[in-house]
């Protein structure tokens, strides 16, 4: 985990530094190399530098980060799931407007997310004192609040076991897919596509990890 605003590029990927102890240059694990064959979770991610953003280009779509500082030359992995979390333009989302023009964040970076979840903060009586109520019992220690359907150790025999499984592209399937992108750029050409940004090979690769990930 870690925080948009108080992380540098250095900190999110990898930087070389000095050991005290040989004096020769080592490589010091970002956020992203810890986090590999896991989730990197990042809130505030919409006040990142523009900058610091970049530095993640590449492990987001090659899932690797690549060195050249200070005489070493290195490819390191990050094979990591990006979780992050993004305010709107001035606190409050405005639904007259497409998802682009309510988050400060730059087309590069939004074309490498798979999924956009938009949570709205309506003003419910019901959820409001559903919310309020379970806060409340939190604080005062009640376990019975805090009674998950499924225990951590199912969870993640469950993932375990999910990632053993490795699900193979069938004919039918390629051609489900290839005329779904075909679609999408068609409608991206003519302008029918007004909640993205522009169409490309990503979102096409997006379609088979969201369709390998349900199969599994």
């Amino acid at each position: 985990y870690t925080s948009g605003k108080a992380a540098s590029a250095a900190g999110l990927t990898a930087a070389v530094v000095r050991d005290q102890d040989t004096g020769e240059f080592c490589i010091e694990a970002g956020a992203l190399m810890l986090a590999d064959n896991g989730i990197c979770c990042i809130d505030e991610f919409d006040k990142m530098d523009q900058h610091d953003q970049v530095a993640i280009h590449e492990a987001m779509e090659q899932q690797t980060i690549s060195i050249t500082k200070a005489g070493i030359q290195a490819t390191l992995n990050a094979r990591a799931s990006i979780l992050a979390a993004a305010n709107p333009i001035h606190g409050r989302y405005d639904r007259s407007k497409t998802l682009r023009a309510n988050v400060q964040l730059s087309a590069p970076i939004l074309s490498r997310f798979d999924l956009f979840f938009v949570v709205l903060d309506e003003c419910d009586d019901v959820a409001d004192y559903n919310v309020a109520k379970h806060i409340v019992d939190v604080h005062r220690c009640d376990e019975a609040v805090v009674d998950p359907p499924f225990t951590q150790d199912q969870m993640l025999r469950y993932i375990r076991f999910a990632r053993t499984l490795n699900p193979q592209i069938t004919e039918e399937s390629r051609r489900v897919l290839i005329d779904c992108y075909r679609k999408l750029r068609q409608g991206d050409t003519m302008g029918r596509s007004r909640t993205a940004y522009r169409i490309t090979v990503r979102q096409l690769e997006s379609l088979i990890r969201l369709s390998e990930a349900l199969a599994r």
